[in-house]
């Protein structure tokens, strides 16, 4: 290495993998269920080798946390100063991502293979930014004096997740319409009750 010459850096991430390696893991999970999606057959369908794979996700569980709660083709909503309506989008999105075959597939699995705090650790991080955004829509409702300061936004980050969660599961998107109205709603209400 010539003098003042840094670290040789790694080639870049193929982002592209990336992308196909998830799109494989969904396809499985919606085709053959939790226990058949094997890092092999992911590989075989999504023209990744094994060890790029493992390269890039460290387990197999690690793998179907993002396949199954990362953004996969829901990106997140734009704000659109309307505290009501940005909640609906909201609920809309959580509740598709929660009704998706792969996601109805992988849910059950996950929860009874990812108890350890290291599991609880990567699913944080995987959510974290989606939090954030939630967070910064709820911050800036409060700013425009749409709604109290002592606002939990924990809290309601969690009703929403959790909420839209169960029902994408159970019902996929039976009578979504009505639900996404009445979920909104009572987040905005929650929301609402220390206001101005």
């Amino acid at each position: 290495m010539s003098e003042g010459a840094g670290p040789r850096m790694g080639c870049p991430r193929d982002e592209s993998k990336d992308q196909a390696v998830l799109v494989a893991a969904r396809r499985l999970l919606a085709e053959v269920g939790y226990q058949q999606t094997a890092i092999a057959a992911i590989s075989r369908q999504s023209g990744v080798n094994t060890p790029a794979i493992y390269r890039r996700w460290p387990t197999r569980e690690a793998l179907i946390e993002e396949a199954v709660h990362g953004p996969g083709g829901h990106p997140l909503p734009m704000e659109t100063g309307d505290l009501r309506e940005d909640l609906k989008t909201w609920v809309q999105i959580f509740l598709a991502r929660a009704a998706r075959p792969a996601a109805r597939a992988g849910f059950p699995g996950l929860l009874a293979d990812t108890r350890t705090e290291q599991a609880r650790a990567r699913l944080t991080a995987l959510g974290a930014p989606v939090r954030q955004a939630f967070s910064d829509l709820i911050d800036h409702a409060v700013q425009r004096g749409d709604i109290s300061a002592d606002v939990d936004t924990e809290f309601l980050f969690d009703l929403l997740a959790d909420s839209t969660s169960m029902r994408g599961l159970r019902r996929g998107l039976d009578d979504a319409d009505a639900y996404v109205e009445t979920l909104a709603g009572a987040l905005y209400v929650v929301a609402a009750r220390h206001g101005p």
